[in-house]
């Protein structure tokens, strides 16, 4: 006949066990009943977790979050009134979704035999209950109490020391070496492997001394298989190393295409200014050519070289590591510098009007890799105008979350660009003019992103393209 809810509150009380009702996911506690005198100064206005010692918290919110219809045992330290307490206690999910937890004081002693049985017997109870292998022993080693899923892997083992079981030398010694220092006050966490059905299983141990007048009188001990949660792992673990070799072929296949479609667009730049050069040279030694004639050939020789000479460098500028030195300085008067600089060598200073308006406090820049990156902005901004009209440069500082940026907002004012070359506008080889190599906005972001910026381009009203550069201020 199943006992009633009073007959085991009654019990609950006549052995200092409190019970607690704790509602999820606020973690507060409820004590049913009027609960031991221990409990008494137990702050139930907070979390229950937060009464317990630091290294049991994890523990406990595993037990309260995982919490099944059938009982689970532990063992936490609970601070109540600036005193330490171990408390031993079992936790039930109930169909209401609250947990239940039945918590026993075992630090203070155990003052007479009759407690200890009722102790005892309630282990026994629970110990039926239980999945995994529960057992305690005296101080001999010897085993006093032992649940069903002890016995199915130990066999019986009552009224037996560890020597006398039968289990692999290796077993034996594990539990030796955990029943002694348990035994020792020692409460023991450590995960252990045994052989068993030709195979490796894998437990998570745990052992607590029991004690009466402070005295270690014996030892509580916890096996929980977690073989699967092994095979599991080493599962996981193989899927994660054959996704990451995958990863690697694809990541070659990938640079081999990037090379390969570099290659090719490499050769068809140099190509073309070869082809030219090599027709002026069969042209020029002919030797049928005026004197003007032999001037405009040379010059085009000089023109296609100086393509060729710009395609090398653009190259080693964007395949070179960039390694900036940063330090605090003026932002407009690099910008101004800049302008002028790019105006002067695409010989447009008296067909481009130029302004460079605001004004942004010292940022973090290395010089002449950011003068590098404005100059090619400038200057694909003067020959999208064919060399005639107008560009504005604004400063400016912009507010983020958690960081302000300086702002350079460059407007010209030619035919824009269209949305589907905007896309791509910063990739390599990728450009809107016949004789351009596509690789200088590859390197204004990338000095952009290594200055931890960014760049990009907004929607010009009125026509002409809008570039931005943000630049973090610190």
């Amino acid at each position: 006949m199943s006992p009633s809810a009073v007959e085991l509150q009654a019990l609950f009380e006549g052995l200092s066990t409190a019970v607690l009702l704790v509602e999820r996911p606020s973690g507060l506690a409820r004590l049913e009943g009027a609960g031991p005198a221990w409990l008494s100064g137990l702050d139930l206005s907070v979390p229950l977790v937060d009464s317990l010692d630091p290294l049991d918290r994890g523990l406990f919110l595993d037990l309260v979050t995982y919490a099944t219809p059938r009982p689970r045992a532990f063992q936490v330290g609970l601070v109540i009134g600036g005193s330490h307490l171990t408390v031993s206690g079992t936790c039930l999910l109930m169909g209401s979704g609250q947990v239940v937890l039945a918590l026993h004081d075992v630090t203070a002693a155990r003052h007479d035999a009759r407690q200890w049985r009722e102790l005892e017997s309630w282990l026994v109870t629970l110990g039926e209950t239980l999945p995994f292998d529960f057992w305690i022993q005296d101080r001999e080693g010897r085993y006093l109490l032992q649940n069903p899923a002890s016995v199915k892997r130990l066999g019986v083992a009552l009224g037996k020391t560890i020597a006398e079981l039968e289990v692999s030398d290796d077993a034996r010694a594990a539990l030796q070496s955990g029943f002694t220092r348990a035994k020792g006050g020692e409460t023991v966490r450590e995960e252990v492997t045994a052989l068993r059905d030709g195979g490796l299983t894998f437990f998570t141990r745990a052992l607590s001394p029991l004690l009466d007048g402070g005295a270690v009188v014996g030892v509580l001990g916890v096996d929980i298989d977690i073989t699967p949660l092994k095979q599991s792992e080493a599962a996981l673990r193989q899927s994660l190393d054959e996704l990451s070799t995958t990863q690697e072929a694809l990541v070659r296949k990938k640079q081999l295409a990037a090379v390969g479609e570099m290659a090719a667009v490499v050769a068809h730049e140099v190509r073309n200014p070869l082809g030219s050069i090599a027709n002026v040279v069969s042209l020029l030694q002919r030797g049928m050519m005026s004197r003007t004639e032999e001037r405009e050939l040379w010059q085009i020789i000089a023109d296609e070289t100086r393509r060729l000479d710009l395609l090398v460098a653009n190259l080693l500028d964007f395949v070179r590591p960039v390694s900036l030195t940063l330090s605090p300085q003026a932002l407009a008067p690099l910008v101004e510098r800049a302008l002028q600089q790019t105006l002067w060598a695409e010989n447009a200073g008296e067909r481009v009007r130029s302004s460079v308006e605001g004004s942004v406090p010292p940022v973090p820049l290395d010089q002449v890799q950011l003068e590098l990156a404005f100059t090619n902005l400038f200057r694909n901004a003067v020959q999208a105008m064919k060399g005639a009209g107008a560009l504005e440069v604004r400063l400016s500082t912009e507010p983020g979350d958690g960081q302000a940026w300086a702002r350079v907002s460059i407007r010209d004012f030619g035919p824009g660009l269209p949305t589907a070359v905007q896309q791509r506008i910063f990739e390599p080889f990728v450009t809107t003019r016949a004789r351009g190599h596509g690789l200088g906005l590859a390197i204004v972001q990338k000095v952009v992103e290594q200055h931890r910026g960014e760049v990009f381009f907004e929607a010009a009203t009125g026509g002409g393209t809008t570039c931005v550069v943000r630049l973090p201020l610190a």
